[in-house]
């Protein structure tokens, strides 16, 4: 965790949301997000985590909140099994997002209102460094703003600028 990220020129301040996948019974622990990426997300995200990570109720799940702030030219992708990568990137002050190529026509739904104005361009297909098609948004982002991509009963993907 870096709490001094928060203060940097040109960081992007937002908080990603990912449902709570993390299971306990009893002294046996399972993270379905751990087994799906990998790794430990909260052991990527450190490195730009300006604080702890929280759990949010949002309508009938639990998310998992990480604050986080993204230095201008840091980026970081993450390997998803099967899918390509999901990541992100601070390019002079805009936030761009790279998915897997399939969540094109959900992501472009919620940024409608953002494409359409200009503020957001894409989608751009791209081979990510897995070698699969990945599609990659580039979102200026305004104070308060929040886009989700709805996951259905596990919660959603979001990012809401802070």
């Amino acid at each position: 965790m870096n709490p001094n990220l928060a203060h940097e020129p040109g960081a992007i301040r937002v908080n990603l949301t990912l449902p709570t996948t993390s299971v306990r019974i009893g002294p046996i622990q399972f993270d379905g997000l751990k087994a799906l990426l990998g790794m430990n997300l909260v052991e990527v995200l450190a490195p730009m985590m300006v604080g702890p990570k929280e759990q949010r109720q949002l309508g009938s799940v639990i998310v998992d909140v990480y604050p986080l702030a993204i230095p201008e030219g840091e980026r970081l992708f993450v390997p998803v099994k099967l899918l390509g990568e999901v990541g992100f990137q601070n390019l002079r002050g805009a936030l761009l997002l790279v998915l897997p190529a399939a969540l094109i026509d959900v992501v472009r739904a919620q940024l409608r209102d953002e494409l359409a104005d200009g503020t957001a361009l894409g989608p751009r297909l791209a081979v990510g460094p897995s070698g699969a098609t990945v599609s990659g948004f580039l979102i200026a982002l305004r104070p308060g703003m929040r886009k989700a991509v709805p996951l259905g009963s596990f919660g959603e993907l979001g990012i809401e600028a802070a």
